[in-house]
């Protein structure tokens, strides 16, 4: 039975609804920004030869502009409210995250066409490596017990900047002491964050899931490692494997 737009989203924003029971309508304008992001989707068609790329920027693009914006809702309520992330900071770095699939292929085309053989088959190597332990355990374990520096990680910068995830963009912190803190506890401690800011993420993955599963494929997020892996080691495969409606390594 196909499921409707809303049905898509409501499913995906599952875990986010609950941030707002007390606020209905908040739930709805969440509803109604993830239909937005569908709608803003469709300039773009699978039938597109960069199709993954062009929907993965206009994702980041849509979340930037969300993001902005409650940003400076956020601080005109509150003037001390200020983001504590910034260039060489990389504790985040070694937490588990998910991407979309739109966005896996997306930086693995940024990799083929910045990074030379030899470097692009490390890079590989390395996710594969860190994917190998998801043959044995299953994707909740695989997740909650992750800590291990990103592979895209150099100097404690992101090389990957400009294509970097929309949840990697999201995942802020006002206060780097907290962020040591759970780094020296490897993810134990919880970071404080705002919830109205850390959801725009999941906007971006519920209305463009819900556009991809108009043409029956699977949009759900994945572990980025097991992705990446599948990925850079067979991308047209794995690409027409996602087209045709099939689940890729890691994916929810």
């Amino acid at each position: 039975m196909t499921k409707s737009l809303d049905e898509i989203i409501d499913s995906i924003l599952g875990n986010v609804y609950p941030l707002f029971e007390a606020h209905p309508e908040m739930q709805k304008l969440l509803r109604d920004m993830s239909l937005a992001v569908c709608a803003d989707s469709a300039s773009v068609s699978p039938e597109d030869q960069m199709f993954p790329a062009s929907l993965a920027r206009k994702g980041i693009s849509l979340f930037e502009a969300n993001y902005n914006a409650i940003l400076g809702q956020v601080q005109s309520f509150d003037s001390n409210f200020k983001i504590a992330c910034g260039p060489g900071c990389s504790y985040c770095c070694s937490s588990h995250i998910t991407v979309t699939p739109q966005e896996g292929f997306n930086i693995g085309l940024h990799l083929a066409a910045t990074r030379d053989a030899d470097k692009f088959t490390a890079l590989a190597e390395q996710c594969l490596e860190i994917a190998a332990d998801l043959e044995s355990i299953t994707l909740e374990e695989f997740a909650k017990n992750y800590f291990q520096a990103c592979p895209f990680l150099n100097d404690g910068k992101c090389s990957i900047y400009e294509v970097r995830p929309v949840l990697a963009r999201n995942w802020i912190s006002t206060e780097v002491q907290a962020c040591k803190k759970s780094f020296d506890s490897k993810n134990k401690i919880t970071v404080p964050q705002n919830s109205l800011i850390m959801v725009q993420k999941d906007l971006i993955y519920a209305g463009q899931a819900a556009y991809l599963a108009g043409f029956g494929i699977d949009g759900n997020i994945c572990s980025f490692m097991p992705l990446m892996a599948q990925i850079m080691t067979d991308f047209e495969g794995t690409y027409s494997r996602w087209l045709s409606g099939e689940k890729l390594n890691g994916q929810m």
